[in-house]
């Protein structure tokens, strides 16, 4: 029963059925095929294949890909990142082109004389000095605590002095763990300090030189009256730029690496007098 069944139904399906298009007004037959269900169902499956297919090809090969919820691949990401930083870097050297512009304006309008100019490029400068260290906004933050803290100290001492005495400011809290001892090479002493301690300026004077060393850390040298040159080592962040003034005891940098030697926090000190280094124990009570 079941086989005469089944028999059945394959000539059921198999069976062809004559299709005729007519012409309308003259009744004739002007096109027709003959199909059987099977047909039918094979010639549908078939054009949902193909359609799959071709979608599929057309939203692998496309960027229509991009458009799928959940597909996000790791090269569509690094692209992202790059161009958020091209960006950025495109909208800071605009800030310093439009900065420059309105100070040569200022410049040929007359508002500012052109030795001044100089002068309030500094806070450009110091902009790019954060710029080229890449501080982040915690540390932005930090410096700018440390220095409103150290500005208050200035008021209490007394920076006057006579035509040829110099008091010499400690350069920073702590105790000397590395004393001066030029027959090793070692023409300065290493203060032992806690992490992220203020570094201060030694005496009044001009900063000529900062930057960084793999061997020194952040380094900053200062040039003083009478010939002293003030060098500080050892730093984690500096917060003055080359050709800024300081006043004896301002707060210039922030110190805090470890050495390796001793695994302490410690800043390098130097004194130099006309290209001669000197004990910074006979200046300073440490």
């Amino acid at each position: 029963m079941k086989k005469a069944e089944l028999k059945a139904f394959f000539e059921k399906i198999k069976f062809k059925y004559k299709v005729s298009i007519l012409n309308e007004n003259t009744l004739e037959e002007t096109f027709h095929v003959r199909l059987s269900r099977l047909n039918v169902f094979l010639i549908t499956c078939s054009i949902v294949t193909i359609c799959f297919a071709l979608a599929s090809l057309l939203i692998i090969k496309t960027p229509l890909k991009q458009f799928l919820p959940g597909y996000e691949s790791t090269a569509v990401r690094a692209e992202y990142i790059h161009t958020s930083i091209v960006v950025d870097s495109l909208d800071e050297v605009l800030q310093k082109q439009n900065q420059f512009i309105d100070v040569m304006k200022n410049v040929i309008a007359g508002k500012i004389k052109p030795e001044k100019a100089k002068h309030l490029d500094s806070i450009t400068e110091q902009k790019r000095e954060e710029l080229l260290i890449e501080k982040p906004e915690r540390e932005k933050e930090f410096c700018e605590k440390f220095e409103k803290e150290e500005q208050y100290n200035l008021s209490i001492i007394s920076t006057q002095k006579p035509q040829e005495a110099f008091v010499f400011f400690k350069p920073a809290k702590g105790l000397i763990v590395n004393k001066y001892n030029p027959k090793k090479s070692h023409y300065g002493v290493d203060i032992a300090t806690s992490p992220n301690e203020s570094v201060l300026a030694t005496l009044d004077g001009t900063v000529i030189y900062n930057g960084f060393t793999i061997e020194d850390g952040y380094v900053i040298v200062l040039q003083h009256e009478n010939d002293y040159i003030s060098t500080y080592k050892n730093n984690t962040v500096l917060l003055k730029t080359v050709g800024a003034t300081v006043r004896a005891g301002e707060s210039i940098a922030i110190t805090g690496n470890i050495d390796n030697k001793t695994g302490q926090n410690h800043l390098h000190f130097e004194l130099w007098q006309k290209g001669k280094a000197l004990n910074p124990e006979e200046f300073i009570i440490f």
